[in-house]
């Protein structure tokens, strides 16, 4: 899902083949400038790495190609607008690798990687999912964190926080020096300085894929870096599996009219048809104004237009958080003209939310579309999923 609507619509990573040990001693990391990495040559690396490329079947915002004695870890926009930016992977117990003159300047990464700071909250599922938490030693901002694998190692002191209100603490970060800190697709300036002094920064930018698929295979970019492909492929297969079964389900049932997203400093934010938050909606048999949009920016109203085209909607896919319904009126007393709200049909994704602020949705949304389009079905086609149990959504009353 796009970040404005499934970070958002979801706010707001994908895995294959390595056959090095998991266990694997980093060396610090090069410097940019470097010709090549030093080979790992920790105690646990008996045997090279055989590097091999990654399948894809969803994603083109990222490759994993292979190459004599590593791999290229490539992002083709790591944020909005950006330029593609590689990485070389290097793994356990490989020597270092003659690298291209193309190459010459990409940051090197040991894998499987022992230290991770991750920025977004759509990193740790992935991480959690294939058994890598333990990798796991700096988080952007740990009041948002809802998992539970994670809060347990952020509580026991295991897991810093470094990027607390959005501003990434550059001294506390080097003097970490994590094998990797996976960003969140912005360009932010402070990476430079990481990089300048050896941490590489991957700019992680899941989110400019288009399909919920496309945006969950990136577990298996962290399974190439944590030495977990195995696991990757096999949690990957089970979300397309369970995905594409779900979105099945409802291909032949009528479409049920959706109004979705809601008002933000007077802007109605609607989905765009090809959007992933569109995609969502529409795989799980609902309908809107921009369902036949080929479109995948998001579209902006005013309450006016979206009133006209989709205030009959019977259903209310809200971002919130609204406790209760009293909470809706007192949002916009205009939200009182909405079908949805007359009927009772108002849903926010915000079930599960800690007591820190950590909304489930933003952490496993992305890593996991199904369980997001399991609640939509069930909202949309209540008749198709009896007695569903909700993950994300819930019911404003």
């Amino acid at each position: 899902m796009t970040r404005s609507t499934l970070r958002t619509a979801l706010a707001a990573g994908a895995l294959a083949v390595l056959l090095g040990s998991a266990a694997c001693a980093a060396p610090a990391p090069a410097a940019p400038d470097a010709a090549a990495p030093n080979a790992s040559t920790g105690p646990a690396c008996s045997a090279p790495d055989v590097p091999a490329p990654v399948e894809l079947r969803h994603a083109t915002n990222v490759t994993l190609t292979a190459a004599a004695g590593y791999r290229v870890l490539t992002v083709a926009q790591p944020y909005p607008g950006g330029a593609p930016e590689s990485y070389v992977l290097v793994g356990c117990g490989t020597p270092a690798p003659d690298l291209p003159a193309e190459l010459a300047g990409a940051p090197v990464i040991n894998t499987p990687v022992e230290s991770v700071y991750a920025e977004s909250t759509t990193q740790l599922a992935m991480l959690a999912d294939i058994g890598a938490v333990d990798a796991l030693t700096g988080v952007g901002a740990p009041d948002l964190v809802s998992g539970p694998e994670v809060r347990e190692r952020i509580d026991a002191g295991e897991v810093a926080g470094f990027a607390e209100n959005g501003q990434l603490a550059t001294e506390a970060v080097l003097a970490a020096g994590p094998d990797v800190l996976l960003g969140q697709g912005i360009d932010n300036p402070a990476y430079a300085t990481l990089r300048g002094a050896g941490i590489p920064v991957i700019g992680w930018a899941e989110f400019l894929e288009r399909g919920p698929l496309a945006q969950a295979e990136w577990v298996k970019v962290m399974g190439a870096l944590t030495g977990r492909e195995a696991e990757a492929n096999q949690v990957f297969d089970e979300v397309e599996r369970r995905y594409t079964e779900l979105a099945a389900r409802v291909a032949g049932v009528a479409p049920t009219p959706v109004l979705a997203g809601q008002l933000y400093g007077g802007t109605w934010v609607v989905p765009a048809g090809a959007s992933t938050a569109g995609i969502l909606i529409r795989d799980a048999g609902g309908t809107w104004s921009e369902a036949g949009s080929g479109g995948t920016d998001d579209v902006e109203k005013n309450f006016e237009t979206v009133f006209a085209t989709d205030g009959d909607a019977p259903v209310w896919l809200a971002d919130g958080p609204w406790p209760t319904r009293a909470d809706v009126l007192a949002a916009d007393p205009r939200y009182a003209e909405l079908a949805a709200v007359q009927s009772g049909q108002v849903w926010n994704r915000d079930r599960g939310t800690s007591g820190t602020g950590g909304v489930p949705i933003y952490e496993r949304g992305v890593a996991h579309p199904e369980e997001v389009l399991a609640d939509l079905v069930a909202v949309l086609h209540p008749d198709v999923l009896p007695g569903h149990r909700f993950t994300n959504y819930r019911e404003v009353r």
